[in-house]
Order: C-alpha cells, then sequence, then structure tokens
C-alpha cells in the first residue's frame, strides 16, 4: 500500500499562497481607493493583520506534513517533511517489517494535531522515532495507515 499526500500539500500551499495574496491586495485596496478616516483605516488594518495572523498561527501549530508512506517490500518506508515556511528538510524513516515493533497516536493542540510514533527493535533494545504529523491525511488515508502498522505490531 502507498499513501502519498501530494495533492493535499499542494492544495496548503496554494491555500497558503491565495490568504497571503488576498491578505496584501485587501491593505492595497484599503490605502489608495478607500477614503476613509485614518482611524477607520488602522482600524482596518488590524483587523486584516490579526486574521492574517491567526491563519498563519493556526497552520504553524498544526504543523502539516507531506507524508510519502509505503509497506511494499521488507520494509515499511516513511518520507516526509514540514510544510512550515524553512522546516522542509525532507526526511526519511525506513523500518524493516521484522523489526517494526509498535506505533503509538499522539493527540495535541485542542485534539486537532494527531502525531504518529514509530518503535522498532534493535540490538541495543527499542528505538524510537521522532513523531510524524498526521494532520495533512484525509480520514481514509488514516485509517488505511492504522490499519496496516497494526497488522505488523508484535
Amino acid at each position: 500500500m502507498i499513501i502519498d499526500t501530494k495533492e493535499e500539500a499542494s492544495t496548503l500551499r496554494r491555500t497558503k499562497m491565495f490568504v497571503v495574496i488576498v491578505y496584501v491586495v485587501s491593505i492595497m485596496v484599503t490605502a489608495i481607493f478607500l477614503q476613509l478616516g485614518k482611524a477607520i483605516e488602522l482600524a482596518i488594518y488590524i483587523v486584516f493583520s490579526v486574521l492574517f495572523l491567526i491563519f498563519y498561527w493556526f497552520q504553524y501549530m498544526m504543523q502539516y506534513t507531506y507524508l510519502y508512506f509505503s509497506d511494499n517490500g521488507k520494509n515499511l518506508v516513511f518520507k516526509f517533511y514540514s510544510m512550515r515556511l524553512f522546516y522542509g528538510k525532507p526526511k526519511t524513516i525506513s523500518i524493516s517489517k521484522a523489526n517494526f515493533l509498535k506505533y503509538e497516536l499522539e493527540m495535541s493542540f485542542f485534539n486537532k494535531k494527531e502525531s504518529l510514533l514509530l518503535y522498532q527493535k534493535t540490538d541495543k533494545g527499542v528505538a524510537k522515532y521522532p513523531p510524524i504529523s498526521l494532520t495533512l491525511l484525509s480520514k481514509k488515508q488514516k485509517t488505511e495507515l492504522k490499519r496496516t502498522l497494526f497488522s505488523l505490531e508484535k
């Protein structure tokens, strides 16, 4: 089985770009074309800026992550990178199905952000990998991923 969130990641990037464009155009239109009092213009700037910052704060807190998962072959392969600005360094985790121990799901940020923790048996004990955010996955993709990992748990 393969799970790839390429489409979801592209949609998120387009949405972020759209929000930036709407914000900039709104500020420009207010500054250039609307002849309102200084106090009203300032209030409009503050409202647009607060809404813009709330949107980006929410995106930051959700920590959307592009994820490619494959369980074909002898290994479980997770390729992922954060969709945050300046955090897009790709990472790969490859775990032999024979050494896969278990997985855990961790909820945070008002139970909106779901993260996957992976455990692997090694010669020195148990290795715990850093969490992988699952917030960009659809419900169907999450269910398939959980089902696959559950079937391999020991």
